[in-house]
C-alpha cells in the first residue's frame, strides 16, 4: 500500500512526540534500535522565501513584491529621489547617496500599478491643493487615486525606468528641489531625460502575504496547495 508523503510526515510527528514522551517520564523507549526522524515544519507553518523560491517564481512582476524598496536615481542631476524630512512635504532630488529617506516602500496593487511610502509612513501623491502636478509625500492614512503610479521599464535596459502618475503624465526632475509630474515621456531614454531614472532595488520580504498578494485572491490557494503536496 502506497504511503503518500502527507501521511509519512505525520506518522514521523507522531513518532517523535512519542519517544519524546517517554522520554520526559523517565522511561526508556521500547527498543534501543528505534530510528527516529526529525521532520522540518518550517515550509508548513510560514511562507518564507528562502524555504522555498519556486513559490514566488510565477508571480508577475516578482522583482516588484508588496514591501519591496527601491531607489530612484535622476539621470540628468544625477542624484536620488528624497522624501525632504522622511516625509510630511515635497519629493526633493538632492541626495548624492542613499539610505531611508531615499527608499520608496511599494504597496502593491497590481503587477503594473503601485503606491509608495516613505520613511515616515506618507504615501507619495500629487498635490491636488495646489497645481496638481507638484509631488509630495503628505498622504499619512490611506492611499486613494492620487497616490498610485505606474512604473514603467525600458526594454532595452532593465535599469532604467519612468514613473507615470495618476494624472497620465511622468514625473520628471526640473530641479533638486522641483519633482513634477507632467512629462510625456516620449524622450529617448538617455542621460538628457528628466522623466528617466536609474532604479536600485534593495530587496523585499518574501512571506505569505507576498504569495497572496502577487498571485491573487484565486490563484495563491492553489499554489499554497500544490506546493504542501510536493513539499
Amino acid at each position: 500500500m502506497a504511503i503518500y508523503p502527507k501521511t509519512k510526515h505525520l506518522l514521523c510527528i507522531c513518532i517523535l512526540l512519542c519517544y519524546t514522551f517517554l522520554l520526559s517520564h523517565g522511561r526508556a523507549p521500547p527498543s534501543p534500535n528505534l530510528n527516529v526522524r526529525a521532520v522540518n515544519l518550517g515550509g508548513w507553518l510560514v511562507t518564507e522565501g528562502w524555504i522555498k523560491p519556486s513559490l514566488f517564481d510565477g508571480i508577475p512582476n516578482k522583482n516588484f513584491l508588496d514591501g519591496t524598496g527601491l531607489q530612484f536615481k535622476s539621470v540628468t542631476v544625477g542624484k536620488y529621489l528624497c522624501a525632504e524630512t522622511g516625509g510630511g512635504t515635497i519629493i526633493v532630488t538632492n541626495r548624492t547617496a542613499a539610505s531611508g529617506w531615499e527608499t520608496f516602500r511599494l504597496w502593491r496593487i497590481n503587477e503594473k500599478t503601485f503606491q509608495m511610502r516613505v520613511f515616515n509612513k506618507q504615501f507619495v501623491g500629487l498635490d491636488t491643493r495646489g497645481n496638481g502636478i507638484d509631488v509630495v509625500a503628505v498622504v499619512a492614512g490611506t492611499p486613494g487615486v492620487s497616490e498610485t503610479f505606474e512604473i514603467v521599464w525600458n526594454s532595452g535596459d532593465s535599469g532604467r525606468v519612468r514613473i507615470k502618475a495618476p494624472n497620465g503624465f511622468f514625473l520628471q526632475v526640473k530641479t533638486e528641489e522641483l519633482v513634477t509630474a507632467d512629462s510625456k515621456g516620449d524622450g529617448s531614454w538617455g542621460d538628457d531625460d528628466p522623466s528617466v531614472f536609474i532604479l536600485t532595488n534593495v530587496g523585499s520580504p518574501q512571506g505569505e502575504f507576498q504569495v497572496t498578494n502577487g498571485y491573487g485572491p484565486l490563484k495563491a490557494p492553489q499554489v499554497m496547495r500544490v506546493s504542501l503536496i510536493f513539499s
